[in-house]
């Protein structure tokens, strides 16, 4: 290393410091990389800004690979993947934040539901996701979640698309979906001194658009076999969809059940004839002079013959589906459904 510096390497310096690597131009000149920023400081000598957007550039794409390096091989199963698709359709969130380039998902609607996030977050541990006291859960930043937020995020707002409702086709993401952003309702009709009292389901669906709204009616008819109705609402986009018929009601509940009654926060939206009671006292105590009454939440049905029954029973045990025994019996899904229903509840089956 020379002890001094001739006008030639000083010109160097000064010539090619500026937006030359330190690395490269200190063996060019056969000097040590900190003999030359010492050097170019004495000579108030900096490095212009094309060279530092170039570093920077550099940095970036060294971060992304390492980055990439470093994300864990996540395996999404079907249950995982309809929970985050039913809560994202619900209260669910993906975002990018600050500098990272993939999404990540965000949940947080306060302490009263905190035991369902735990739930979520307990389906949900093999992807890391965690839960907080104070009722939000979350995951860490991935590109698994990077490709939902295209999905459903490809300009910045939330949307439903054919697409993306694809990826909602088991039971537990229809049941996240309820307890996100569901309801049991309680209606009454009125005729005279009557007051009827029946249940609907309420989809509150009203932050997705009209059409938005019948592509989701038409893919969990598709999909799950339950019909709903389109709703004209009040607030947001005008369109929530709703459950009013006994019998796909019923259906409903019993597609849910097996998900949301593990959930104690949760039962209240499954337990129709309790909060049908529960409503009836209300009316009563409100309305003294009026007979309330609670509509059957099941389809009476007596014209099954005992030999009906009995092959009921017979293909029941054999394991043939719902279809296949209205078929046979020469009945509709929903009346054979219901019929088996009823006839549990008897201890017949």
């Amino acid at each position: 290393m020379p002890t001094y510096y001739t006008d030639e390497i000083i010109e160097t310096i000064k010539s090619e410091y500026p937006y030359s690597d330190n690395d490269e131009l200190a063996k060019k000149l056969g000097i040590s990389e900190s003999a030359l920023r010492t050097k170019a400081s004495r000579l108030g000598l900096k490095k212009n800004q094309e060279y530092m957007d170039k570093v920077y550039k550099k940095m970036q794409e060294y971060r992304k690979i390492k980055q990439d390096d470093n994300y864990k091989d996540y395996k999404m199963t079907d249950v995982e993947r309809n929970i985050i698709i039913g809560s994202l359709i619900g209260d669910g969130t993906l975002s990018i934040y600050g500098r990272s380039k993939n999404a990540c998902y965000r949940e947080n609607t306060g302490t009263s539901q905190i035991d369902y996030r735990k739930w979520k977050a307990e389906k949900l541990k093999n992807l890391d996701f965690k839960a907080n006291k104070y009722g939000a859960i979350y995951s860490p930043s991935h590109p698994i979640y990077t490709e939902l937020y295209e999905l459903f995020y490809p300009n910045g707002e939330k949307i439903l698309t054919e697409e993306n409702l694809k990826l909602l086709d088991h039971p537990i993401g229809l049941a996240c979906l309820f307890m996100d952003d569901g309801s049991l309702i309680i209606d009454s009709f009125r005729k005279r001194n009557k007051i009827s009292l029946f249940p609907r389901i309420y989809f509150y669906t009203q932050s997705f658009s009209f059409d938005e709204n019948l592509l989701l009616k038409q893919h969990l008819e598709n999909t799950f076999n339950i019909h709903f109705n389109l709703k004209n609402w009040k607030d947001g986009k005008k369109s929530i969809l709703e459950i009013s018929k006994r019998d796909e009601l019923n259906l409903f509940i019993e597609i849910v059940k097996p998900y949301v009654e593990k959930i104690e926060c949760m039962e209240y939206k499954i337990n129709i004839e309790s909060k049908m009671k529960e409503i009836k006292k209300r009316y009563v105590k409100k309305f003294p002079n009026k007979e309330v009454i609670l509509s059957s939440i099941y389809i009476e049905d007596n014209s099954y013959s005992s030999e009906d029954e009995f092959k009921i029973i017979e293909m029941y045990k054999q394991g043939y589906p719902y279809t296949k025994i209205a078929n046979t019996l020469n009945r509709t899904y929903y009346g054979l459904y219901d019929k088996v229903r009823r006839m549990k509840n008897e201890g017949k089956i």
